[in-house]
């Protein structure tokens, strides 16, 4: 698989989004609120549970955002349980190919390159 622009990124994403669910519920309580920065208890709430966010960022096309919370599960795993997923190297391709969603491509002093 090769991971070069937002379309590759999001196909990725899209044929293996159910392992990927799977693997940020099996780290994460999904049931509990969610945070506008994620992650972050001082940021504002989004109304919505993790769950609901995560399959929101899905649907809105926010990979930045959701980047956040396929690395936060990439964190929490162990590398037992990591290998053991089908789709673990998916996960960690979109992690580190993050910079495809960019349009900028990292300049570091424009908006879309702030956090």
């Amino acid at each position: 698989m090769s991971i070069d622009d937002k379309a590759s990124w999001w196909a990725a994403a899209s044929e293996h989004w159910d392992w990927l669910l799977a693997i940020i519920a099996h780290h994460m309580d999904v049931n509990s609120p969610a945070y506008d920065p994620p992650g972050r208890a001082e940021g504002k709430l989004t109304g919505r549970t993790i769950l609901e966010e995560v399959l929101h960022l899905r649907e809105t096309k926010q990979g930045k955002v959701l980047c956040r919370y396929l690395n936060a599960a990439w964190g929490l795993a162990s590398e037992a349980y990591a290998w053991s997923v089908p789709a673990w190297g998916v996960l960690c391709d979109l992690c580190s190919e993050e910079w495809a969603l960019y349009d900028c491509q990292g300049c570091g002093a424009c908006a879309e390159c702030q956090p």
